[in-house]
């Protein structure tokens, strides 16, 4: 295609009006969607790098007991081999609750509150 027929048809299009319309309100929910987007991502990785920082603050401390009560530790893990369901539901609970608070919650209250 040559460039006078290109701007012959960018002429023609300018003349007429469009054949469609886009709602007053398009650019704002295009916006809000694009931010409600980066948004969870953001609220994930937060979430993830928390959980991150949790664990390895409980392994610290889990050292540190060891160097300076090697039973207490030990007395701990037995526990937890023994009753290794009710510790991983509680744990599991607990993960879930901190996953809701810190992503799905939020997630669900920029939905509702569109503007």
């Amino acid at each position: 295609m040559r460039n006078e027929e290109l701007d012959q048809m960018v002429e023609k299009s300018f003349r007429k009006e469009p054949d469609f319309y886009l709602p007053a309100n398009f650019a704002q929910k295009v916006t809000f969607s694009l931010v409600r987007r980066e948004q969870w991502k953001t609220d994930l990785h937060e979430y993830l790098y928390l959980t991150g920082v949790l664990f390895s603050l409980l392994a610290v401390v889990s050292g540190f007991y060891y160097f300076v009560d090697k039973e207490f530790v030990l007395k701990t893990i037995t526990f937890v081999s023994e009753n290794i369901l009710p510790v991983t539901l509680i744990l599991f609970l607990l993960n879930f609750i901190f996953f809701a608070d810190k992503v799905l919650l939020r997630l669900l209250f920029s939905r509702w509150n569109r503007t």
